[in-house]
């Protein structure tokens, strides 16, 4: 009976299968010839591993049919993977994703990122992400149009760089080593502060705290963070501004210190104090104080007041030592690092962005329709 089924849901696996190549086969610019191989390789695993199930000579249904109905479960979820993904957005291709490809190609060149530039979909019902698998970036629909959040491509740059993908790529070496290095600094920091807790007598809570705290920053927050700082070091104000702007609009606790439940992303205010560390490494002093000023006045129109742990679960000694590794990182792939009075062209321009909204709040949209253009004249 599940044979009959698998017969039939192969052969239309193996049709859908067809369909997508038709998306993915279909004229389009040079910019996208990245993501169509990739999607033309992974979809070309699927369509044989289909055959060789279609082709079979069932022998034992009762042995091979859990077997095969196995690999044909696997085939269909790297069948969707391509389809909503890598085919989506060449389906999707338009002038605004088209103009985003070339800003974050542009940006790759002036930083000499090692790594192939992702494409960019307008796809994302939120904010900007990116699947390292098929360097693809996801931005919202409208993004290209505007400046102010586009020093957020830097931090999504830097996630490939940690992806298993991307895992004996020698290139990347030192930053992943940085990595590690951060990973045993966590370890450490969490494993003393639970001794701590134990000869001051704590109540037995705060271990519990201190252990989810440990897991998430291991499994989330450490990744997050070396992204921010790698933003911070490359694309200088401009990044600092963009996570002001972005905590403004749309934050939650700015503070947030989880005793009880699991986020993948650490708090606003830490991640800010992180970004602050690598703008004053790099020179950014008055900026980074300017920031700090801005901040602290949007703290108190939010009402928002640090919890007493806050600084137990992001300490200054982690965020100091993951800016430093960082850069360190950053420094022996030969990755570009910001400058003040010498940033390369996008830098200097999304920092020119923040500059003129602050001077001209009223008047920055006009100016901002007119820097795009000239941007998009040189990307």
């Amino acid at each position: 009976m599940t044979e009959s089924y698998l017969a039939g849901a192969i052969a239309q696996s193996i049709e859908r299968s067809r369909a997508l190549s038709a998306v993915i086969d279909q004229p389009y610019s040079n910019a996208y010839d990245g993501l169509r191989t990739i999607c033309s390789e992974r979809l070309r695993g699927v369509v044989s591993t289909l055959r060789e199930l279609q082709d079979e000579t069932i022998v034992d249904e009762a042995l091979q049919t859990p077997l095969r109905l196995r690999r044909y479960r696997r085939a269909t979820d790297r069948l969707n993977e391509i389809e909503t993904i890598g085919a989506t957005a060449l389906a999707n291709v338009g002038q605004g994703s088209s103009d985003l490809t070339r800003i974050v190609r542009r940006v790759c060149d002036e930083l000499k990122y090692p790594l192939v530039p992702p494409t960019v979909a307008n796809m994302s019902s939120s904010y900007l992400s990116i699947y390292s698998g098929f360097n693809l970036m996801l931005a919202p629909l409208l993004e290209g149009r505007f400046l102010l959040h586009l020093p957020d491509l830097y931090h999504e740059l830097a996630h490939p760089f940690l992806d298993g993908e991307n895992e004996d790529r020698t290139v990347l070496d030192p930053y992943r080593n940085a990595f590690l290095e951060c990973l045993k600094a966590i370890k450490r920091h969490f494993e003393g502060q639970r001794h701590l807790a134990l000869r001051e007598r704590e109540p037995d809570e705060v271990t519990v705290y201190l252990h989810l705290w440990e897991w998430l920053w291991l499994n989330y927050w450490l990744e997050e963070l070396f992204c921010d700082a790698f933003a911070a070091l490359t694309c200088g104000p401009a990044f600092g501004w963009a996570h002001y702007h972005l905590t403004a609009k749309v934050s939650g606790d700015i503070f947030d210190t989880p005793i009880g439940r699991r986020r993948t992303h650490p708090a606003d205010d830490a991640r800010l104090r992180l970004i602050l560390i690598g703008m004053q490494r790099r020179g950014f002093t008055n900026q980074a104080a300017d920031i700090s000023v801005r901040w602290e006045v949007l703290v108190d129109a939010l009402k928002a007041h640090r919890p007493p742990e806050y600084f137990r679960c992001y300490p200054d000694d982690l965020l100091n030592l993951i800016v430093v590794q960082v850069q360190q990182g950053i420094e022996e792939m030969g990755v570009t690092l910001a400058t003040p009075g010498a940033l390369t062209s996008w830098p200097e321009r999304l920092e020119e962005a923040w500059s003129v909204f602050w001077e001209n709040p009223n008047g920055y949209t006009t100016w901002e329709k007119n820097a795009l253009k000239l941007s998009m004249a040189v990307a």
